[in-house]
């Protein structure tokens, strides 16, 4: 029997004026309608100033499921988190929450700086609607997780930001809701907290809690994550498998930060089309297969022995490795009016997602510098499907392997 959603969210839109003015008129305007009960059918509809933050997204969430909710800067996330959490109020449609809901939007979200940690753990205990015989049973609980029982009774506003995040994040999972959401905030401290939040993470998911995830750390998420939700351009364009949304995620990535950052120098030639494909011609490569880049190079003046490089840069991943035309030694000239310039990857080592190819060219001399693309082609990695969880391979890069075992050479004490 499949259960009922915890969350659901049924066609919500959500807007905002970027004239402050116009806002505050708009809002009494709304307000005062809402109170007449008359504002509904203007609600859906943009005026002067507006825009939509969040434009008619729909879907559920049920318990055990941890969703990621991805996009890039400005497509909706953080203010449908926020709807979620109630901060605000959608415009159209409906959102339903059914149980307790936890969230850790933004780093001590909740907390009273002048209370201590101890009270702040109480207070939000009582927010969540639970007895404060209930919080007394889990305290101990949210205190050893939190590693923070030698200021427990210090005031909030002493603690650095690490240790709010770790009183936040203790406090919202150890108080048992039905809901979780998180937004960002596991980017901060360091990496021992956070391994031991997705350790804690896994068993509450295990134990049928059901988490939405806002994050741009990928290949932090897919440790916890079975399922993605993926926003563009204030709509939901993507939800299913988190590999995929994932995948889907960088590429959109690329897309918006792509930007022709040409860097010239002498200038006595020129990068020009640049196009990466597997043996076939196809764009969408799989792991293991050959990738094939053509790269044409226009030139008005001889450039004796030039010198290539070429890089991968994955928009989440930053650049994950590049190699020269020297590193086996091949040589070449230029003449004009150019010529294309032919490498091979056999065995492509990527896992599933987005990447570029850019390229650098140089003269002769170590110094001589003529001219970069980057980013230069884009092309993605869509296949074999990525499983972390001990299920397959997992990350941005192929590591050749193999297994076996051998006799116990030390021993150990039980």
């Amino acid at each position: 029997m499949i259960p009922d959603p915890v969350a659901q969210v049924e066609n919500v839109s959500k807007k905002y004026c970027r004239n402050l003015k116009r806002s505050l008129r708009y809002g009494v305007f709304d307000l005062f309608n809402e109170l007449m009960g008359s504002n509904g059918e203007q609600r859906g509809k943009l005026r002067g100033g507006e825009f939509f933050a969040v434009d008619h997204v729909s879907f559920d969430v049920r318990p055990g499921e941890c969703v990621a909710l991805l996009g890039p800067n400005g497509a909706g996330k953080s203010t449908l988190l926020k709807m979620l959490a109630g901060l605000f109020k959608p415009d159209t449609g409906k959102i339903t929450i059914r149980g307790r809901l936890g969230a850790l939007i933004e780093l001590g979200t909740g907390f009273n700086p002048i209370l201590t940690g101890r009270e702040n753990v109480f207070v939000n205990g009582t927010l969540l609607g639970l007895k404060k015989r209930e919080i007394e049973q889990r305290f101990a609980e949210i205190v050893e997780f939190s590693e923070l029982a030698d200021v427990i009774d210090e005031p909030v506003r002493t603690y650095s930001t690490g240790m709010r995040l770790r009183l936040g994040f203790s406090v919202a999972a150890h108080l048992r809701p039905q809901l979780l959401l998180i937004d960002e905030v596991l980017a901060v401290g360091d990496v021992r907290f956070r391994m031991k939040c997705f350790k804690h993470i896994l068993n509450l998911i295990e134990e049928g809690l059901a988490l939405i995830i806002v994050s741009h750390a990928v290949s932090q998420l897919n440790r916890v994550c079975n399922r993605a939700i993926v926003m563009f351009d204030h709509h939901l364009v993507y939800d299913g498998d988190f590999p995929q949304g994932a995948a889907l995620y960088e590429k959109l990535l690329l897309e918006t930060n792509v930007q022709k950052q040409r860097v010239t120098g002498t200038g006595e030639a020129e990068i020009g089309d640049i196009r990466v494909a597997n043996l076939v011609g196809d764009d969408k490569i799989n792991t293991g297969e050959t990738l094939r880049a053509e790269i044409d190079f226009a030139c008005t003046s001889s450039v004796e022995d030039a010198r290539v490089r070429v890089f991968i840069e994955s928009p989440v991943g930053g650049v994950l490795g590049g190699f020269s035309t020297r590193l086996h030694d091949f040589r070449f000239s230029l003449e004009p009016p150019g010529q294309t310039l032919v490498v091979e990857m056999p065995e492509l080592p990527l896992l599933m997602g987005a990447y570029t190819l850019n390229v650098a060219l140089y003269g002769k001399a170590l110094d001589h510098f003529i001219d970069r693309r980057q980013p230069g082609a884009a092309f993605q990695v869509v296949g074999p499907q990525t499983n972390s969880f001990a299920m397959g391979e997992d990350g941005m890069v192929r590591f050749a392997h193999k297994w076996g075992l051998q006799p116990l050479m030390k021993s150990y004490d039980s």
